[in-house]
């Protein structure tokens, strides 16, 4: 049976999608009308589309803090996991390179021609640092804490799927769902929404010091005349992904030990019926919610 929690949140949900889609509506608007937005605009007002339904239900639920887990983090735990996150880089660059074969990657060329416009401080706030914050206090903070009472991997999984989706493309969408999977187990594991935080700041951040570092250097130029098959990224970045991942693995379990949260994290893993339990947290509106955004993905792709 789910919670009232459960069926309040879907409907937070709900709220938050309108509000994404409303404001995608109003920016599109402008856009056709040659008012053009600058990207520090676009980026806060996508931001505060997401941010701001969640944030007024955790607020009104009271004890915001224990409510979302936004607590300390030890300095070594905080500094392992962004080893952590470092370590899944490798991962998220081959799923995103595998994706790339398949589907366009419009935030991507974006972000590389608007830091043509803006400077490295202005881009890491925008890119690294408030999705950071926001995007962790609505999906881990908010939905994955809300979930996991009734099944932590199930929950994790579906808070993972909401994250997904809510990046508005098919690119993001498939592996932003296996950060988002990876970045719920971690909170999980630390007992702390930091630790997301630090994870999602080191991934963003990391992207945006080497487009930087790169800038406009032949080396960057290499990279933009290669084109992405199937052949070449399994040849180029299995190994660095395989190797990357058993690194991750270690440095998750050295946390969840440190933690004591290994043997829950053990459980939660064994426990059966898991697909039914991630099922039976769906509720209607949270379903058509879910479809509607992905038809609007795949629209959005092949239109």
């Amino acid at each position: 049976m789910k919670s009232r929690d459960v069926e309040k949140v879907n409907l937070v949900f709900l709220l938050t999608a309108i509000l994404y889609l409303v404001a995608s509506f109003v920016v599109s608007a402008l856009q056709r009308d040659g008012s053009s937005l600058p990207f520090p605009a676009l980026i806060l007002i996508s931001q505060f589309a997401l941010f701001i339904a969640p944030f007024l239900y955790a607020v009104q639920k009271g004890h915001f803090t224990e409510r979302t887990g936004l607590k300390p983090l030890s300095l070594t735990n905080g500094i392992l996991v962004m080893l952590m996150a470092l370590c899944l880089n490798p991962l998220l660059t081959f799923v995103n390179g595998l994706s790339q074969c398949f589907v366009k990657a419009p935030t991507t060329d974006l972000i590389i021609e608007q830091a043509k416009s803006y400077g490295f401080v202005q881009m890491f706030l925008l890119v690294a640092l408030i999705p950071a914050f926001c995007e962790e206090l609505v999906y881990r903070g908010v939905f994955f804490r809300t979930y996991r009472a009734q099944a932590v991997v199930p929950g994790a999984m579906l808070s993972a799927l909401l994250f997904g989706i809510m990046h508005g493309n098919l690119n993001q969408f498939i592996y932003a769902m296996l950060m988002g999977f990876i970045f719920a187990l971690t909170v999980y594991a630390t007992k702390s929404l930091v630790a997301s935080m630090l994870m999602h700041l080191t991934i963003n951040g990391l992207s945006t010091i080497l487009l930087f570092a790169v800038g406009d250097s032949e080396l960057a130029e290499e990279s933009a005349n290669i084109e992405l098959t199937v052949p070449y990224v399994l040849k180029v970045y299995t190994g660095p992904a395989v190797v990357g991942s058993i690194l991750a693995f270690l440095l998750f379990k050295k946390i969840a030990k440190r933690c004591e949260t290994w043997d829950h994290i053990r459980e939660a893993f064994a426990a059966e019926d898991k697909l039914g339990k991630f099922l039976r947290l769906f509720t209607l509106p949270l379903a058509i919610t879910v479809i509607g955004m992905i038809a609007l993905m795949i629209y959005a792709e092949f239109a």
